[in-house]
């Protein structure tokens, strides 16, 4: 998949925001995936980083993370409304067109509402030329699995939202790749690989812990990451093909380091 952008999620590295932005440009990458976080810890803000890349690279792949839109309840309705634009507001700074919106996690999501959310997250993104990855993850209230994130979509047909597929929270519920069938090429904006040491429990709690701490990169673990891009490969995904590992022992390295091991899993499926 070597016409597939390459991206590292900027999550894998310690230093400063610029200091990331190198080691991910060293490594090889045409892209970063990059948090609201990086940008409000980064002297100058959203326009400092964007000098930054269109000076020497890497791109933005998308604007992380809008948590919890779909399903809030009808108090904070307005307040994730207005937190939107402020992702869109950003993103523009950056010279960014994608935002990155998971599922909801909250127990008390109010599931009659999503379909509504997500039309209007779509209708207020479409007015800035933005797209909206809409993510299932594990431990998810609702769209927990990629095949119910997909069904929700496909009711929806919001030509500005698709899906990220990320290898983690398909295989910690004992998925495979056969969960990408039927899903066309298209509608995957990013897709995120990973590795993992073994299925965790599937407590709430115990899928965090191994997502956000415990992740490795693809290719030293359980997950047949070969079939999933022989899959991609096949339904002709074009689409940015990168890493995101949450790995605690990785991130103290020096940013350089973890960015150059990570551009070698990577380098392993470019093909």
């Amino acid at each position: 998949m070597r016409t597939n952008p390459t991206f590292l999620n900027l999550v894998l590295l310690n230093g400063e925001p610029g200091q990331k932005l190198q080691a991910a440009r060293d490594a090889g990458f045409d892209q970063v995936e990059i948090w609201r976080e990086d940008v409000e810890a980064c002297e100058g803000g959203a326009a400092a980083l964007a000098e930054i890349a269109a000076r020497q690279g890497p791109g933005f792949t998308n604007l992380q993370v809008l948590r919890d839109f779909t399903g809030a309840p009808m108090a904070l309705r307005a307040q994730k409304r207005e937190e939107l634009r402020q992702f869109i507001q950003i993103a523009q700074a950056l010279g960014c067109d994608t935002l990155q919106a998971p599922a909801s996690t909250r127990e008390d999501c109010c599931a009659e509402l999503i379909d509504d959310d997500l039309r209007w997250m779509a209708s207020e993104a479409a007015r800035y030329n933005m797209r909206i990855m809409y993510e299932p993850m594990a431990w998810c209230s609702v769209d927990n699995t990629l095949l119910l994130a997909w069904q929700r979509l496909q009711r929806l047909d919001q030509p500005n939202i698709g899906l990220v597929v990320d290898l983690f929270h398909i295989c910690a519920r004992g998925g495979d790749a056969a969960h990408l069938d039927g899903i066309p090429a298209d509608r995957i904006y990013e897709v995120q690989l990973c590795d993992m040491a073994a299925v965790p429990a599937q407590d709430k709690q115990s899928l965090m812990a191994m997502a956000k701490h415990q992740r490795l990169l693809p290719g030293d673990g359980i997950i047949d990451v070969d079939r999933f891009v022989d899959k991609l490969k096949s339904a002709g995904y074009q689409g940015p093909l990168g890493i995101e590992v949450f790995n605690d022992r990785l991130k103290r390295l020096p940013p350089e380091v973890a960015a150059a091991q990570a551009w070698q899993a990577l380098d392993r499926y470019r093909r």
